[in-house]
């Protein structure tokens, strides 16, 4: 999935501009995979305490220029037409949308009421194409999320566009004392690929951060959203979603996984496809992929 996420943002910047944020605990995993991304900024976290966490550190340890812009890309999601997403990934990062002064999010139509996804509620009367949010649900009850669709709510893909200054500021007014504490370490963290003590510290005392919940949602006024058309996106951050979305997965011989199935053996067979959708974007659209 870190992988995929890889490929998906050079849909929309180049290598160099990629800054993969990963946990020491999987460093057996990751780093294998990294030794061919020299030159790169890689952040990694001592722990695991939320998404509010896993992007404040990245942006501080990059922010030599506030004013830069970025984009937050999960790396638990499968897209089945990864080009049709990277025309909305390429509208929230233009430049025109990034000297606006709000951040910038991208929604999807919801399919049914789910309860594990962040809703975008638009202004009343805001048309279509870019929209304000009036509203951000996170993880509603079922009653609710019914309730927010009806009123036009889209999901929250938790993919954020914006400036390093937009995402930074909202920091200070939900966690306070954070943001010093953590500016403190960084600025004399000699590789934010190394492990560093201090900051092992204090992601040990302090609680978890949901970036989603404990940040966007209480600043709905700072943010903007655009509905990206259907593109086979999935959520697969759980175990049941990676298995409802295997499941679904149409194999080369136009049949789909059913019934039992080896979780790694399908895993693997995702993988090779997406790898080979890639290779055939790539190829006719080699000024996108590789500018």
């Amino acid at each position: 999935m870190l992988q995929l996420s890889l490929r998906r943002a050079l849909a929309v910047t180049s290598r160099e501009r990629i800054v993969p944020v990963v946990n020491e605990a999987h460093r057996r995993w990751w780093e294998p995979e990294f030794r061919i991304w020299r030159g790169s900024t890689l952040v990694v976290q001592p722990s695991n305490q939320g998404t509010g966490l896993g992007v404040l550190l990245p942006l501080l340890a990059i922010a030599k220029d506030p004013e830069a812009g970025v984009l937050c890309i999960p790396s638990d999601h499968y897209v089945e037409h990864e080009d049709l997403l990277a025309e909305f990934l390429r509208q929230a990062t233009a430049p025109d949308v990034l000297d606006g002064d709000k951040l910038t999010l991208i929604g999807m139509v919801p399919s049914a009421p789910d309860t594990g996804f962040g809703y975008l509620v638009p202004e009343a009367d805001s048309g279509v194409g870019m929209r304000p949010v009036r509203n951000f649900v996170e993880k509603p009850d079922a009653a609710t999320a019914t309730e927010l669709i009806r009123t036009g709510a889209a999901w929250s893909m938790g993919i954020v566009a914006g400036r390093i200054s937009q995402f930074v500021d909202l920091y200070p007014r939900t966690v306070p004392g954070l943001m010093l504490d953590l500016k403190a370490i960084v600025e004399y963290w000699p590789d934010p690929c190394l492990a560093c003590a201090e900051l092992a510290s204090l992601y040990s005392r302090h609680p978890k951060v949901d970036f989603s919940r404990d940040v966007l949602q209480r600043h709905p006024n700072r943010l903007q959203f655009l509905t990206a058309i259907p593109c086979g996106w999935s959520d697969v951050g759980t175990p049941e979603r990676l298995a409802n979305t295997l499941r679904s997965l149409r194999l080369p011989d136009g049949h789909t996984t059913s019934g039992e199935f080896n979780l790694a053996s399908a895993f693997d067979r995702m993988s090779a496809m997406r790898s080979a959708t890639f290779s055939t974007e790539r190829d006719a659209r080699v000024v996108r992929y590789e500018k």
